[in-house]
């Protein structure tokens, strides 16, 4: 019934019930408002005056105020806390001290676990959390366990983002008696950012009673409302704080050994050879609020690999950024916007993306990743509230070794120019942060001959956005606006017109027109949100459109297509407070619909009913026992071709999660999904197990598997018969990973962690078609079947489509099947604070075959007569506070 409807009279319908959705009386009722918050003041002291080692015995502990009073968000939100908590603050000229007294009636049940830096644990703890600013919208976390663990965690956006990168230098010290568990914080002030014209700030403090699945804060932070920063208490009396001049310069130096087996094709000889590096990190406080951080030839082997994946979209894959200087303090930067991300760091330092003809018959070996010469970025924010991050770096030309068809090497030729990065955000907040306006550049040039690899020459992109929250942050609307610019040659253009991001080759789409001509793309996007985000009833309603020529992947990343608007919504039905066999529960229901900026319609996505809740006993569940997309065209199926009508889909989900708190765990989910009309069928299984033996040890175990049967996965395009043919065919296609965690916490300073990953992947390639009719109503009646004019080997297909004895077009036949294992392992030291020692080893093996067997689990047995290919690292820095 919906496909039949025009475009505009889908939108006039889809904006009623939006309407209809956000503003009902009963689901605009105020919320009730919370009363003041609590506040404490601070006593100034002598930075000798205590020693730092978790008594809280000194004179000046018993002479500070006292908080009390702590709320329960956790089990029952709202109730007293079950366990009496006392906080004291201190100032000096130098830092800033919290002394918290955790009560405990039952001593020996405190559950004190080991973990790494800022690795989450199930156990019991203190967090101290400061919003020097007094912004409401950012803050600066320090948190620790019983014994001695720590987390450090910088939060923004009213606690909507956080940077677990931030690992600032300060002190914290534990003791257990017959009471319970005492914290005593040092916190110094060159570590943090801060208003000196503010004598307030905000604080928050939280503990975690691990035994009774009890968290509690000092200041109430109800799960009925919105927010964290902004639920803050008050901390008086930080009156004449210094102006400190900040630098930290944190050196390193590494060395490393690889051993490379034969590459594919054996044309290479193992490899084995050694290599040493050095360089730095610099850290310089501009000023109380703001900081520069410098480094110079960054290293980043101790970092986590990425996870093996098999892609057979027309897009990359987007794998988060692991690496330290880039994920520390880059939260303020990484925006995103209706289909993107504006900024992506990965793109800095990524693999050459130029190209170079390697000798007839030979290859050309491209390196890995491109060489950062240097970076460069200033974070912070004033007490006016203006917030500001800059980054800038810039990355060498590289060269690709070029072999013969012997693998001898015979020279080298250059794969990529010097390119330089900047992207830069301005923010002002007004009115303790309830509305924030912000704009955004990013800018890309290569220079030395970009034209001459196949490269954009520039790429700019430009975003103005705002916030605007009301009624204690119950209400909500969010905007952006943004545009996008890229420059190069005739063919450079025209290639970014052709890909998939855009088709503007797409034979039925009279909005979109190729130029062959043009030497530059420009495109824009408009996103506006509402909605109601605290209370009983929350609900939402959203609208973007994004042109056709949007381009920010040199700088940022595109997840799909554009060329697209979007309108959708939802409403669920909240309890936190606990509920027959429930401690909380949601209930929801939302939709959303998707055209072109043409106006042709492309889908409808409905989800009746959504239920996630947290049982008595802490298990957590939720079910999405029914999901509808109808009316579906899809714009890349063919790769450039018409859209290509879908049949409407059902899919179903499920996932439960056992009580984390146990030396044992469980969680696992599973989707089951298919089409209406037609052979389409999908289903897939995560079951992953956590493991506790110890107070130092953890470990998990996970296991993936996916089983899709897609009769419409893309093979190839051919022209037949002075015609285009579209070729299709139905691919079964199988995948099972297992992830191996597992983290030994020798101390807080010391602790080895091993991650691995053996994966195996198949694609069986059968039942080959081409279009006939793309838009037809019933899905038999779209395509055309190849019986006998189409016959494969097990290597190529060769098609005869007018049965006359000449092969007409022929095509590489596509079944797969890939094994991969990757792992790393890496040990570290804080043998001072701030200064590491780490020793990583990272472990590969792969193969990728034809043929599309699924060899299941006997698969990662094959995984050990592979080739492996090692790399063990030792990178040693050294941290100086000046």
């Amino acid at each position: 019934m919906i496909e039949g409807l025009s475009a505009r009279r889908r939108r006039n319908i889809c904006c009623f019930v939006l309407g209809a959705l956000a503003f009902p009386r009963f689901l605009l009722a105020q919320q009730g408002t919370d009363g003041p918050p609590p506040s404490l003041g601070v006593l100034r002291v002598e930075d000798s005056d205590i020693n730092i080692d978790g008594r809280l015995n000194e004179v000046v502990w018993q002479s500070a105020p006292v908080g009390k009073g702590f709320t329960q968000r956790d089990p029952d939100d709202g109730s007293p806390a079950t366990e009496r908590t006392e906080i004291r603050f201190l100032i000096s000229s130098d830092a800033i001290f919290v002394g918290v007294r955790a009560f405990d009636s039952n001593p020996a049940g405190i559950v004190a676990q080991l973990a790494r830096r800022d690795e989450y644990s199930d156990t019991d703890y203190i967090t101290v959390s400061f919003d020097s600013f007094h912004d409401h919208r950012t803050a600066f976390l320090f948190g620790v366990t019983p014994r001695g663990a720590i987390r450090d965690v910088y939060y923004y956006d009213d606690g909507g983002g956080n940077d677990r990168a931030w690992d600032p230098v300060w002190q914290v010290a534990t003791s257990t008696d017959s009471l319970g568990w005492i914290a005593e914080f040092r916190i110094p002030l060159s570590q943090l950012r801060f208003a000196r014209d503010k004598s307030t700030w905000g604080v928050q403090v939280s503990r975690r009673i691990q035994r009774k699945a009890e968290w509690v804060f000092w200041a109430p932070f109800s799960k009925a409302g919105s927010g964290f920063v902004s639920r803050f208490g008050d901390l008086h009396g930080l009156t004449d704080l210094p102006s400190l001049t900040r630098i930290e310069f944190r050196p390193y130096v590494v060395t490393d050994g690889r051993r490379r087996p034969e590459s594919s094709g054996s044309i290479y000889a193992p490899t084995s050879e050694m290599g040493g590096d050095a360089g730095f990190d610099l850290k310089y406080g501009l000023s109380s609020d703001f900081t520069l951080d410098l480094t110079a030839n960054p290293d980043f082997g101790q970092v986590e690999a990425d996870p093996a994946v098999v892609n057979l979209t027309a897009f990359e894959s987007f794998f988060p950024e692991r690496r330290p200087f880039f994920v520390e303090g880059a939260s303020f930067l990484n925006r995103r916007i209706p289909g993107g991300q504006l900024f992506y760091s990965r793109r800095i330092g990524r693999r050459p993306q130029g190209w170079a003809n390697p000798p007839t018959g030979g290859t050309i070996e491209i390196p890995d990743a491109s060489t950062i010469v240097s970076a460069a970025k200033v974070t912070g924010k004033s007490g006016s509230g203006l917030g500001l991050g800059m980054l800038s770096a810039l990355t060498t030309g590289e060269n690709g070794t070029m072999r013969d068809s012997l693998g001898t090497v015979v020279g080298s030729e250059r794969v990529q120019p010097w390119v330089h990065h900047f992207v830069g955000r301005v923010q002002q907040d007004f009115k303790d942060g309830q509305h924030t306006v912000g704009t955004m550049i990013t800018a890309l040039n290569r220079f030395g001959g970009a034209d001459g690899f196949g490269l954009r020459r520039a790429a700019y992109s430009f975003l103005l956005d705002g916030e605007h929250k009301w009624q204690n942050n119950t209400y909500g609307i969010g905007w952006s606006v943004v545009g996008g610019h890229i420059r190069g040659t005739e063919e450079v253009i025209l290639a970014a017109q052709r890909s998939s991001t855009r088709y503007y080759q797409r034979p039925d789409a009279d909005h979109l027109a190729i130029d062959s001509t043009r030497t530059s793309l420009s495109g824009h996007s408009f996103g506006l949100y509402f909605g109601k985000n605290a209370g009983t009833w929350r609900y939402y309603a959203f609208y973007n459109r994004t042109s056709p020529g949007l381009e920010i992947s040199d700088m940022g990343f595109q997840f799909g297509t554009v060329d697209r608007q979007q309108t959708g919504g939802g409403i669920s039905y909240v309890r936190v407070r606990p509920t027959g066999p429930f401690r909380n529960f949601r209930f929801g229901v939302d939709a959303n619909s998707v055209w072109t900026t043409g106006g042709e319609p492309l889908e409808f996505w409905f989800r009746p009913a959504v239920f996630n809740a947290t049982l008595r006993n802490n298990w957590r569940f939720n079910i999405n026992p029914m999901a509808f997309r109808v009316g579906q065209r899809h714009v890349t199926a063919l790769r450039g071709g018409p859209l290509l009508r879908k049949s409407p889909w059902r899919q179903s989900f499920a996932g439960l999660n056992s009580d984390r708190r146990k030396p044992l765990s469980v969680s696992l989910n599973a989707t089951i999904g298919g089409r209406f009309d037609g052979p389409e069928r999908w289903a897939n299984a995560n079951v992953n197990t956590g493991i506790r033996p110890s107070a130092t040890v953890d470990a998990s175990v996970g296991v993936g598997y996916n089983w899709t049967k897609n009769p419409e996965q893309w093979v190839t395009r051919r022209t037949v018969l002075d015609s285009t043919r579209y070729i299709l065919a139905t691919v079964r296609r199988q995948t099972m990973n297992v992830r191996v965690r597992f983290n030994w916490t020798m101390t807080p300073k010391l602790s080895l962690q091993l991650y691995g990953q053996p994966f195996v992947s198949s694609g069986a390639y059968s039942a080959f078609l081409e279009v006939d009719d793309p838009q037809a109503g019933g899905w038999a009646d779209r395509f055309h079947f190849y019986g006998s004019e189409l016959a494969c080997t097990d290597t190529i297909c060769d098609l005869d489509r007018d049965a006359d004895g000449i092969v007409d077009a022929s095509f590489s036949r596509p079944d797969f099947n890939v094994k991969s294992l990757r792992a790393t392992t890496v040990l570290r030291w804080e043998y001072k604070p701030g200064s590491v020692l780490y020793v990583a080893w990272q472990h590969g093996r792969s193969e990728f075959l034809p043929g599309g067997e699924f060899g299941g689990t006997g698969a990662f047995g094959d995984l050990l007569g592979l080739e492996s290919d090692n790399t063990l690292l030792i990178k040693i820095n050294y941290w100086l506070g000046m």
